[in-house]
């Protein structure tokens, strides 16, 4: 942990010096710029490690340390920029938490980044750099420009904030519930073919992505309360929940849809009980 901490510092520090520098350019890219310049920062040290999991925490630390921040800097002082404060930092306090218990050392790396490593051979690193690292930085970016528009905004907050902030809350306790179902599940150590298929995993496969969706869906709300004209035109605050839930939907959970169909033969049954992202109540017998 003490190796994470120092890459963290390091890159939030590096992240803030360039913002100063770059300022110039306006409030977006200096903040843009400082986010790739604290993502290289990180892949330094995974490439120093050979661990691609120094990244994993960065998704929580981003928005609210550097972003949120940033912006709150130069002019997002105002009702509607505390509340998306509130539902970031709540946010990524429970992502931070999850993850903090989840984390082993630096002997353990993330298993869809140990697939990527076999898959790509010596073209590894460069994936590592692209994939692994810049471009979920440039995702969580975008999902972040609402903040930005906010922070620029002269509207009046109004119900839709307050609409935004129910969502965002709402979706963050759907996270927290469902890491604390899974988190007490493993500990029970359950036998390999056991599902946890109670609490809100007997609603849906994946509570945790429809919690993640609802987060960013919260931020794009707050976007287009904060945005001028007819909501079409205001693309630049739904753009990042769009790429946010392409990636949910798309990729990741189909990769551990496969995972789990390799690894727990009654995986396939529960699929066909409960839907991955739609909640519908459970199947009694």
């Amino acid at each position: 942990m003490r190796w994470i901490i120092v890459a963290y510092a390091a890159a939030i520090a590096v992240a803030f010096g360039v913002a100063a520098i770059a300022e110039g350019f306006g409030s977006l890219w200096a903040a843009a710029l400082a986010d790739v310049a604290a993502t290289l920062v990180i892949f330094a040290f995974s490439v120093g490690f050979r661990n691609a999991s120094f990244y994993d925490a960065y998704w929580s630390v981003a928005p609210p340390v550097l972003l949120a921040f940033w912006w709150w800097l130069h002019g997002g002082q105002d009702l509607r920029m505390l509340l998306m404060g509130i539902v970031v930092v709540a946010w990524a306090v429970r992502l931070t938490r999850n993850w903090a218990r989840g984390w082993t050392g630096l002997g353990h790396e993330d298993w869809r980044y140990i697939d990527l490593r076999a898959q790509n051979g010596r073209w590894y690193w460069a994936v590592n750099l692209f994939g692994i690292h810049l471009l979920p930085t440039a995702l969580v970016f975008a999902g972040c420009v609402p903040m930005w528009i906010a922070a620029r905004s002269d509207a009046a907050p109004g119900w839709l904030d307050w609409a935004a902030f129910a969502v965002g809350i709402g979706a963050v306790y759907l996270e927290w519930l469902a890491d604390e179902q899974l988190y007490q599940f493993r500990r029970a150590q359950p036998p390999q073919e056991r599902l946890l298929d109670t609490g809100v995993w007997a609603w849906l496969r994946h509570p945790n992505y429809l919690g993640e969706i609802g987060f960013w869906l919260a931020l794009a709300l707050f976007g287009l309360a904060a945005g001028a004209g007819a909501p079409w035109a205001n693309w630049p605050a739904w753009l990042g929940f769009v790429l946010m839930l392409g990636l949910f939907a798309g990729i990741t959970i189909p990769m551990i849809e496969r995972r789990m169909l390799a690894r727990r033969p009654g995986y396939a049954d529960y699929q066909r009980r409960v839907r991955a992202l739609i909640p519908t109540p459970p199947v009694t017998a």
